[in-house]
């Protein structure tokens, strides 16, 4: 496991915060109440370490790497402060990383800069790599462009994960044993062709290089849509759920494997959401280090399923975000032996409960 706390003080909505995670880690919660704010913070250590250990760079953007839009400086910094400086401190396998940063609105709109550094492990996380999905993933394209990097990824909205297909089929590139369908070729694209048929039976997809335009093209087929059509003849939720899975078998066989996503669950039936749940905790199972923040009661239930069933609910834990006053609250709810939660706060996927509570009492009346 590659994390193991983050603490982060005075960072938006997270005036203090401290998380343990697990090797499946699920952040959920309503809508703006800082769930997203735990990504963008590894996302930002991440950066900064790359800018001070690579470049001799004491700042860190706000806008532009791994896609993340963060606006001005002072819109970071907690409005609950007496100080104009973010702590993020990130304890991992390799040791620990503390930032402080200054926030400058005036001198430095737009980024972050470093004041002080503890930090004993800044080139272990240079190692790590960081295969993680952006909430804004590209749509269906009947083309995707090629990869610049020698390192086999996804991208961080999907971009590359047609070139990620083919290039590890070129390169002979394997899953983790415990991943291994055995219903299909060792070749890693029926490899993601059986894992796709967890979520959408009988799925079929063919890559195949353009090299005049440097782009890679995909089809896809099944039972339903007949023989291979163009991903654009076809929803947006195969395209949305592709670099997921391909994600996660890539990151199986990595030594430091790590899987960030947000909304895994977008585009799905909430059969194919349940099924994205288990495949992550299978995953996480697989050595690779999950994050996930979700919407979904599908994708959390699928993962406890999956984790009961393989008897290891200690690797999963679920994280229930709320706000009051502006202010963002965290519950830990651990995941029992059974598959069970370990407390159902309020708020926590109770709306089915509450809807079907008002529909009873409307036939009633």
């Amino acid at each position: 496991m590659i994390f193991k706390n983050l603490s982060l003080t005075h960072f938006k909505s997270l005036k203090e915060v401290n998380l343990e995670f697990a090797p499946i880690t699920l952040i959920t919660g309503a809508n703006g109440v800082g769930k997203s704010s735990v990504i963008q913070s590894l996302l930002l250590i991440k950066n900064t370490s790359e800018n001070i250990h690579r470049y001799k760079r004491f700042e860190v953007e706000l806008n532009g790497p791994f896609h993340l839009s963060l606006g001005r400086a002072d819109s970071v910094l907690s409005f609950m402060h007496d100080y104009n400086q973010i702590l993020m401190s990130l304890e991992m396998e390799g040791g620990l990383i503390t930032y402080t940063y200054d926030v400058d609105s005036i001198r430095h709109p737009y980024s972050l800069q470093v004041n002080e550094t503890k930090s004993s492990s800044m080139s272990y996380l240079q190692n790590v790599p960081f295969h993680y999905l952006h909430a804004e993933r590209l749509g269906p394209r009947k083309g995707l462009p090629f990869n610049p990097t020698s390192w086999i990824y996804t991208g961080y909205q999907g971009e590359f994960v047609n070139h990620a297909i083919e290039r590890a089929d070129q390169m002979s590139r394997t899953v983790h044993s415990s991943l291994f369908a055995e219903s299909a070729l060792p070749r890693f694209s029926t490899q993601v062709e059986a894992w796709m048929q967890l979520l959408i039976p009988d799925f079929r997809l063919q890559v195949k290089s353009q090299m005049d335009v440097e782009m890679v093209t995909i089809q896809y087929s099944n039972s339903h849509l007949g023989g291979f059509i163009s991903p654009t003849s076809t929803g947006f939720g195969i395209t949305y759920a592709l670099p997921i899975i391909t994600s996660g078998l890539l990151a199986s066989m990595e030594e430091h494997g790590l899987l960030i996503v947000e909304n895994p669950e977008a585009h799905l039936h909430p059969y194919s959401q349940s099924r994205m749940g288990q495949f992550l905790a299978l995953v996480s199972m697989a050595g690779v280090q999950v994050i996930v923040e979700t919407h979904s009661e599908h994708v959390v239930n699928g993962m406890r399923l999956q984790l009961a069933m393989k008897k290891a609910t200690d690797l999963g834990m679920v994280y229930f975000f709320s706000q009051e006053n502006g202010l963002t609250g965290t519950q830990k709810i651990e995941v029992k032996p059974n598959g069970e939660l370990s407390s159902w706060p309020k708020g926590f996927f109770d709306q089915e409960e509450k809807d079907l509570y008002e529909l009873l009492r409307i036939k009633r009346s």
